[in-house]
């Protein structure tokens, strides 16, 4: 029997059936049932858009297209993707559009069907997806590169620079240039007062059309430096040498080569961009950050908290928190699943907070583990937000929240991070919370009794059993609770407390365990001990201890 290219049957999104398409509202009780988390608005917006583009389907095709997708990278497509079935491949033909190319029209429709019935978000973002131009990649971008011949568009690029106050080299430009597409060759032609006149040229046309959109209409630097670009005649760029001028970044040229090489060795030239930024009385260095910027920050935010292997920084918003949270309690639970950079208590709206995670992956672990939990007597609900980052005001004083404490907090450079480092982030169990902590880092000399004394102190729920065990370098054990959000009371507030007992420096360091009740080998051991001594057994057992300790280890 012939495939119909329907298709399977794809189960409906659970508030499909108390809001009828066309009728669901985007604000809070307009058509849309109270059960649904926030974290669901974003997919209702996904669905609704992704709703529209059904009605105008293209033919079915092997090739999936993706519009809007300009803060997307390759590996980010690929990985959505793939687990709807092979793909063949994925191009890129313009800066903000990606071809993807499924082993067989039946994985394709697949897709389309699921999109359409439960919406789709690649990194909380929802592109434009339909099927593409022709039923392979090659095809397909054929017809990419037809549109943009029939457009008057070109490989060559006119750039001119408008009221040029600093100096204007092939360098600075292929640093704007060069994020864009491959940069094949920059040639500056004319200097005056009022503007610079440059070329540059492409690899592809699609490479040109790509900066052109994206440069056309900025400054290099503040105020000034407006750069005017259009698509030059020109169909090539004659360089004799390399230098402020003229610069060639092909092998074509023999007699330049050795110099391309020589400049290739040293890196790309858009490492350190924007770290010797403009400002004013400080000279030109190369286009500094700002508002209209030139490379690719405008995708994400960039600096010392970096994109990460994970991606840009991501910022949630959590409501539903109760007045004795705060930025540390909350900041104690978060960094168990991904590092923090700030947060953020909104002062004009209790109960509401601001989250920037290092990136979309320790986002992605909170939203997936911590989302709807009970702590502090509040429900906890925790969704993306539009925003990029947390904006902190250093000229303004911070607000004081109802516990004394200060309403915003930067973790950056906080000791506590655990995923700082490729080594720190292998220690770490990405596990739902339970009423099972473990605690660890804590010195040799203290017991069962300082850990007891120290939560009972700060006004943490009493454990039901402990046990703990000694290794060569710190004292670790677990706690068990009545419930899992005891639990998590108690991690959000005794989770890195520090200070001195008996003249000596202690840290307490708390995880999740994923284990819903206490294993039998730690029961003996989980009664309150009346001191330190009858413990041969656990020093005969002390390496094996030291083993479970690290199994935990958050």
């Amino acid at each position: 029997m012939p495939y119909d290219g329907r298709g399977p049957d794809m189960k409906r999104r659970r508030f499909d059936d108390d809001n009828p398409r066309g009728r669901r509202g985007r604000g809070r009780g307009r058509g849309r049932p109270d059960r649904l988390g926030r974290r669901d608005d974003v997919m209702e917006e996904a669905e609704s858009s992704q709703t529209r583009q059904k009605r105008e389907r293209a033919l079915p095709s092997r090739v999936i297209q993706i519009g809007q997708a300009e803060e997307l990278t390759e590996d980010d497509i690929r990985s959505a993707l793939e687990v709807f079935g092979e793909i063949r491949g994925v191009v890129s033909p313009s800066r903000d559009i990606f071809l993807v190319e499924f082993s067989s029209l039946e994985r394709s429709v697949f897709f389309i069907n699921h999109i359409d019935s439960h919406g789709f978000l690649i990194r909380f973002i929802s592109p434009d997806l339909n099927y593409g131009p022709a039923q392979d990649l090659p095809s397909a971008m054929a017809t990419f590169t037809s549109k943009s011949n029939t457009s008057g568009a070109n490989h060559v690029l006119e750039v001119n620079v408008l009221k040029p106050m600093y100096p204007i080299t092939t360098e600075v430009l292929h640093t704007i240039a060069s994020p864009h597409g491959r940069v094949s060759r920059i040639v500056i032609h004319n200097k005056t007062e009022e503007k610079i006149e440059s070329l540059i040229e492409f690899d592809s046309i699609m490479s040109a059309e790509s900066c052109k959109d994206a440069i056309n209409g900025a400054d290099i630097y503040a105020g000034c430096c407006t750069l005017d670009v259009k698509f030059s005649k020109a169909q090539s760029l004659n360089v004799f040498k390399n230098d402020d001028d003229t610069f060639d970044y092909t092998d074509v040229n023999p007699a330049i080569a050795a110099s391309n090489r020589k400049r290739e060795s040293q890196g790309p030239s858009d490492d350190n961009y924007g770290d010797r930024g403009h400002d004013m009385g400080r000279g030109p260095g190369r286009p500094r950050r700002g508002d209209r910027n030139l490379d690719r920050s405008r995708d994400g935010p960039r600096g010392d908290m970096g994109p990460g292997p994970g991606g840009p920084p991501a910022v949630l918003m959590v409501h539903g928190l109760d007045t004795t949270m705060n930025p540390n309690r909350l900041f104690n639970l978060f960094c168990m699943y991904g590092d923090v950079n700030k947060i953020k208590f909104l002062m004009t709206k209790k109960g509401i907070a601001m989250v920037e995670m290092k990136n979309s992956r320790g986002a992605d672990n909170v939203l997936n583990h911590l989302n709807r939990i009970k702590v502090l007597g509040s429900q906890m609900s925790i969704s993306p937000s539009k925003h990029r980052e947390v904006v902190i005001y250093t000229n303004n004083a911070p607000g004081i929240l109802e516990d004394g404490s200060e309403n915003v907090q930067v973790f950056i450079n906080s000791r506590f991070l655990r995923y700082s480092t490729e080594k720190r982030a292998a220690k770490n169990r990405l596990v739902d919370p339970t009423k099972i902590l473990h605690f660890f880092a804590l010195p040799l000399e203290v017991d069962e009794d300082f850990v007891l004394k120290l939560l009972e102190d700060k006004g943490c729920p009493t454990p039901t059993s402990i046990s703990m065990h000694k290794s060569e370098v710190c004292s670790a054990g677990l706690l068990e609770f009545d419930s899992t959000e005891e639990a998590v009371d108690t991690a959000a507030i005794a989770n890195h407390l520090n200070g001195t007992h008996k003249g000596i420096k202690y840290l307490l360091k708390i995880a999740f365990t994923g284990k819903k009740s206490m294993p039998v080998e730690n029961y003996e051991e989980s009664r309150p001990a009346a001191g330190s001594k009858a413990k041969s057994k656990k020093e005969d057992d002390d390496e094996e201890s030291s083993n479970t300790s690290r199994n935990f280890n958050d």
